[in-house]
């Protein structure tokens, strides 16, 4: 689920930047982009884009040992993405592999065993990089747009998305490849 947030905290801002007659707004925007965008938080989940930003006060020096930078208190909006057990999703199939479907969800990818796709037997198909069932004949391959519920979501303890791990299935009604589903 895709969730704004606003957030409150201290930005510090290398010294050359303050007097460099830019605009503070701008400038500390694009040090939470940088350092924000792409990553994963415990509290908010991954963080797809930082919107906004507003410094609400005056900066202050922190009585640290070389630290130079001035810390403006500021108020900003960012846009996460939340794995939320239970969701039906919409992605687009990224790669194929023997243990089943990589599914791009936008910010992360997700994951469908190949048990999960179909209640059907299915074979490999490796030069259409897709899988084939035996008994409707339908295939699913890569660039297939599909619906799938998310069962399982393992959070990283660091920052890094990429252990970001969501588990789906597309055994129920309504999911699957969106052509196969009855409107």
């Amino acid at each position: 689920m895709y969730v704004e947030y606003e957030v409150e905290e201290w930005v510090g801002v290398p010294p050359a930047k303050v007097y460099s007659g830019e605009d503070l707004d701008m400038v500390v925007l694009d040090i939470l982009r940088d350092r924000l965008e792409g990553i994963y938080d415990p509290d908010l989940g991954v963080i797809v884009a930082v919107l906004e930003a507003t410094i609400v006060g005056e900066g202050i020096l922190l009585p640290m040992p070389g630290d130079p930078n001035v810390y403006f208190l500021t108020r900003y909006k960012v846009l996460a993405f939340e794995p939320v057990l239970h969701e039906v999703v919409r992605g687009v199939v990224r790669d194929v592999r023997e243990q089943g479907l990589f599914v791009d969800l936008g910010p992360v990818d997700g994951f469908v065993f190949r048990n999960q796709i179909l209640d059907e037997n299915l074979e490999m198909l490796p030069d259409r990089r897709g899988f084939k069932y035996t008994e409707t004949g339908k295939v699913i391959e890569v660039g297939d747009i599909v619906r799938a519920r998310i069962t399982q979501v393992s959070k990283p303890t660091t920052s890094n998305i990429k252990a970001l791990r969501i588990g789906m299935t597309m055994r129920q009604p309504y999911l699957g490849k969106e052509e196969w589903i009855k409107r």
